[in-house]
């Protein structure tokens, strides 16, 4: 017998009795309530401890942010998940179970020398966007693993943002005409979450420290009980452009 089942055995119990013994013996009716109290708080601190410790899988998805970079396939452990990854995209979270996983990267039908390899640990319960992302040396690409928090307050919204443009090497995000509300967000980094009421918002990014504007971000809707991620790629070089592309869970 676990003691889940006999410490909640052992409450029924002492309630029977100390229900029997309430007119005729007020002693051991106390005696047994305080004894069925006791045996019910044991037994549902170990019902929540239980239940604490259910591993929820992890949720991870890919997002390709490099406009340089050829379309490619993604293997997990080996296993094949994601086919002809071109940039921009971004695929639903697929459920793993905690632990760490081999990332494997290749260009589109091959299983040879991988363009990009990291091995990531994923925990329970946790929500995860793996981004290809460019780095500072000429055509290196890097895998960068956000995590996401897809909790919100009740009725409200939440925004962060990530710079994962080569060309801006730190910005600030601005409201239209306003203040600043993300300060100095360098590359491959990203901002904490800010809480805001539902509503449409006029941003607008700015070379770090300046009011010089790199590029408006306007009419952004921001939905209740919904977290968003606003993600800057792109690049002024080979014909590319700056842009956004905004995700939620």
């Amino acid at each position: 017998m676990s003691d889940k089942q006999s410490y909640s055995q052992k409450s029924v119990t002492y309630d029977l009795l100390s229900t029997y013994y309430q007119n005729s013996d007020p002693q051991l009716h106390d005696y047994y309530y305080h004894k069925h109290l006791k045996s019910l708080e044991k037994s549902t601190q170990q019902l929540r401890y239980e239940q604490m410790n259910v591993l929820l899988p992890a949720q991870v998805r890919f997002l390709h942010a490099v406009p340089t970079a050829p379309s490619f396939d993604v293997y997990v452990n080996e296993m094949s998940i994601l086919k002809n990854f071109s940039y921009k995209e971004n695929n639903g979270y697929l459920p793993l179970p905690p632990g760490k996983y081999q990332f494997d990267i290749y260009r589109s039908g091959q299983t040879t020398s991988p363009l990009l390899s990291c091995e990531v640990a994923l925990e329970s319960g946790t929500s995860y966007t793996i981004a290809l992302a460019p780095t500072l040396a000429t055509k290196s690409l890097k895998m960068l693993p956000f995590e996401d928090n897809p909790t919100v307050p009740p009725n409200e919204a939440k925004v962060r943002f990530i710079q994962l443009s080569l060309d801006l090497l730190s910005v600030d995000i601005a409201v239209k005409d306003g203040d600043v509300v993300f300060d100095r967000l360098h590359f491959r980094k990203a901002s904490e979450y800010l809480n805001i009421h539902p509503m449409i918002v006029d941003f607008e990014v700015r070379i770090a420290g300046t009011k010089e504007i790199v590029f408006p971000l306007p009419n952004k809707a921001f939905q209740e009980n919904t977290p968003t991620t606003i993600y800057i790629i792109g690049s002024n070089r080979e014909s590319s452009s700056l842009e956004t592309l905004t995700l939620s869970p």
